[in-house]
């Protein structure tokens, strides 16, 4: 059985020495994982001499077909298009985007702009879900189905599904749209270290039981499958 993980962010080494993309590969050699999805750095943690983070994982990558890239989005610059477009051209994966780290509003006109151009080419998002420290309006989870009604197309994965405070929420958004919307099941299972996020076996079982275990997302040709 081959095994890809989703859901890695990785830094450079002067960053984060233990988030380095060799750190990653070292646990995947141990844990026996062929493939892993991993995030481009968000601005705030990425140390630039001009280059992008998405540039710079792209050149970390490209000889390596042992990992799948999303580019992530800087929401500080104006240019939230183009820098969408050159995730595509760089052919990455997708899209991961975090509303209350980033401290931008879900459904708001500028990140829109970003959900245009990953529809038009295919580009699912990884969104995280649940409290993380933020105004709690702008990352609603029930903002997600104005998301997805807008951009019928547009493939969503929930990370954390919500988390522990708004689990029904995210289950609500995905049971309205049940071709589009997708559950990412990281740290769900970590009661102590992110137990902001934790759903245990319970709540897994109910989303398994409501939206299908198909729904719980894996990554295959830019899509999220079973």
């Amino acid at each position: 059985m081959k095994i890809t993980v989703n859901h890695a962010h990785v830094f450079q080494e002067e960053v984060r020495k233990e988030g380095s993309i060799q750190a990653l590969e070292n646990v995947m050699d141990q844990c026996s994982i062929d493939r892993a999805v991993c995030f481009a750095p968000f601005a705030d943690y990425f140390r630039s001499n001009g280059e992008s983070p998405n540039r710079w994982l792209y050149e970390q990558i490209k000889n390596n077909d042992r990992f799948l890239a999303f580019g992530t989005i800087d929401f500080t610059k104006d240019n939230l298009k183009e820098q969408a477009e050159e995730i595509h051209r760089l052919g990455f994966a997708g899209i991961k985007l975090h509303p209350a780290h980033q401290k931008f509003k879900v459904d708001e006109d500028r990140a829109c702009e970003v959900y245009s151009v990953a529809e038009k080419y295919g580009l699912p998002i990884s969104f995280h879900t649940g409290v993380h420290w933020h105004r709690i309006s702008s990352y609603n989870t029930l903002l997600y189905d104005e998301v997805a009604y807008k951009f019928p197309k547009l493939k969503i994965c929930m990370e954390h599904v919500g988390g522990y405070a708004f689990f029904n929420d995210a289950i609500g958004v995905m049971c309205n749209n049940p071709k589009t919307v997708y559950a990412g099941l990281t740290s769900v299972f970590d009661r102590e270290m992110n137990k902001y996020w934790y759903l245990g076996k319970d709540k897994v079982k109910d989303l398994i039981w409501l939206a299908g275990i198909h729904r719980c997302a894996a990554l295959k040709n830019k899509n999220f499958s079973q």
